[in-house]
């Protein structure tokens, strides 16, 4: 048996997401053919090609397409090309869109099954049934010789994820090895119920939270540093870091490999385990904020505080790691003051980067079904959190109110956060008085704050001459901008973490000094100051360094841990 899987890239994807692999169809990939010994190629158009060869269509058994909602128009398009190309074979789709709008699906008249949720096991059985084996049809939605659907239902999802062969990197060529970078996930299910996606997260994956091994986790690492040479890697599920014990056994393991790493993360990690994190080398930690109102988190059913979310933030910044903010605007029932605290938030935290959308219901969810007599029904293609149109007929009067925020709130990494941009540009700060809205058009935001986007370019091309291994370069780039933009603490922040780290403590003093010129009462840089000191053994200078960091923050705990070990050597 011979089959086809079809990611329906759209523009989308091909911006954002370029190199980020369908992990699902990799592991549905891999279970068919090493499990069930079918062939099966992946045809994806950021990659090769969108769709197989026509004109030798009927090679294939079974094409399978896997879609989102905002993707499924594409998808759609694509598998009637293939049906009217003369396709004897069975075209069945799987994924998001099919497990919570299988009525949709079941309108097209070239649609043979429809898959519920995780397909490794259905989907093998779906092939038993084909070949007229014996099988158990299970959450799936069969067309019959009469054309009607017929629906085999059942709750089993896979028990034992460790079973499960790793995704099938290798259809997609050499990426993985040119990237040097997988994506990948340890968990599936959710107990949370965020009402903008639940319970559509739990006709996918259940709703019990199911974990693959550490050891399991860390032999698909090492096999893709073996196969692929990868230096990186991301955790893309939303409950990896919902198990303390697991998180710290993984990060104690990788703290060998000397990769960089990220994760997605609630805001409930306490500051030992992102320590922990971070010595293992995460570098950024992705967050679903959302909302700087209380109110707005309680209506989306968060089970979060902002409190808790500000803390943690907080705690990030402080140990070194990123954190990606990501914040909706729009609710139904949200107001300015609601979306005022948005933007407070933000610029309270300062995140790494703030990634701004607009409240979008899913099919399937509880905001799709409570808000339905209010949402804009639109096409497909418009069910997406990028969009920016009004999304219920309520809040269609706020859409330009919500566009302005989404502004201002966005940040960029290397980056102030856009209201800062707005009002350190005299012209866009006047334009934000008295014509607003304005700001609420990106090209216009763009040509009003030019000199401090040109600004950010330099800066970030100097970050990234360092980051690529260009320091001479990437230093001199930042002594040049240090000039023209005395003032500009990032600068000097950075110029003294690299002096530091690249051996020359004299150049970072001098550099963290006149940071304090700036900012005297910073906590970080008198610590940072007191380290280097240290490295050039000026102990009483560094003690004085401790002693005012602890001063400023009395918590702060490597502070507190130097200057008793000071006092140790004093002894």
């Amino acid at each position: 048996m011979r089959i086809a899987f079809i990611y329906p890239a759209i523009e989308f994807d091909n911006r954002y997401h370029k190199d980020s692999l369908p992990i699902g169809l990799l592991y549905l990939t891999a279970v068919v053919e090493n499990i069930y010994g079918a062939k099966v190629d992946i045809f994806d158009s950021r990659h090769n090609q969108p769709l197989p060869d026509l004109s030798d269509i009927n090679l294939y058994d079974v094409v399978g397409f896997t879609s989102m909602s905002m993707q499924i128009s594409h998808a759609l398009r694509l598998a009637r090309k293939i049906r009217e190309a003369g396709f004897s074979g069975k075209i069945v789709f799987g994924g998001p869109h099919a497990s919570v709008a299988s009525d949709h699906l079941k309108s097209q008249s070239f649609v043979d099954a429809i898959f519920i949720g995780e397909a490794e096991d259905t989907f093998l059985k779906y092939l038993q049934y084909l070949e007229g084996k014996p099988h158990q049809l299970q959450r799936v939605w069969i067309r019959d010789s009469k054309k009607e659907w017929i629906f085999h239902s059942g709750e089993d999802f896979i028990k034992d994820l460790d079973k499960l062969p790793f995704p099938a990197r290798e259809k997609y060529g050499d990426l993985p090895s040119r990237i040097r970078f997988i994506n990948m996930t340890t968990t599936r299910g959710c107990p949370f119920r965020c009402n903008y996606c639940q319970p559509s997260k739990q006709i996918l994956f259940g709703k019990y939270v199911r974990r693959r091994s550490v050891s399991n986790i860390m032999s698909e690492i090492e096999d893709a540093i073996k196969r692929f040479s990868i230096n990186s890697f991301s955790i893309d599920d939303d409950t990896f870091t919902f198990d303390k014990k697991t998180v710290l056994e993984l990060c104690e393991k990788l703290k060998l490999l000397k990769l960089s790493w990220s994760c997605q993360s609630r805001s409930d990690i306490d500051r030992e385990t992102l320590e922990k994190m971070r010595d293992s080398g995460c570098q950024m930690l992705f967050v679903g904020v959302e909302s700087g109102s209380q109110r707005i988190l309680d209506l989306m059913n968060k089970s979060n505080t902002v409190q808790k979310n500000e803390e943690f933030i907080k705690i990030c910044n402080e140990v070194g790691i990123q954190t990606w903010c990501n914040m909706m605007v729009g609710y139904p029932g949200e107001t300015r003051e609601d979306m005022e605290h948005s933007l407070q938030f933000v610029h309270r935290t300062n995140p790494s980067r703030v990634c701004v959308s607009q409240v979008t219901p899913f099919p399937g969810t509880d905001l799709w079904k409570s808000h339905h007599d209010d949402i804009i029904q639109r096409g497909w293609d418009d069910v997406a959190r990028h969009i920016r149109k009004p999304k219920f007929k309520s809040m269609a009067k706020y859409q330009k109110l919500i566009k302005y925020f989404m502004i201002l709130m966005s940040k960029d990494f290397d980056q102030s956060l856009n209201i800062e941009l707005v009002n350190s540009s005299p012209i866009a700060s006047l334009f934000n008085r008295y014509f607003p809205f304005l700001l609420s058009y990106q090209r216009v935001f763009n040509f009003l704050t030019k000199k401090q986007l040109e600004y950010y370019s330099l800066f970030r091309k100097a970050l990234d001459s360092v980051r690529t291994g260009n320091i001479k370069k990437g230093l001199n780039q930042l002594e040049d901008l240090r000039i023209h933009f005395p003032s500009k603490t990032e600068i000097l922040g950075n110029l003294g973490w690299i002096y530091l780290t690249t051996g020359n403590p004299h150049k970072a003093i001098e550099s963290y000094k006149c940071f304090l010129d700036i900012e005297p009462d910073n906590p970080e840089v008198h610590f940072l100051i007191a380290k280097a000191f240290l490295e050039i053994g000026q102990i009483q200078q560094a003690r004085a360094e401790l002693i005012e960091t602890i001063r400023l923050s009395p918590n702060h705990k490597p502070a507190n841990e130097a200057i008793k070990a000071l006092e140790g050597r004093v002894k």
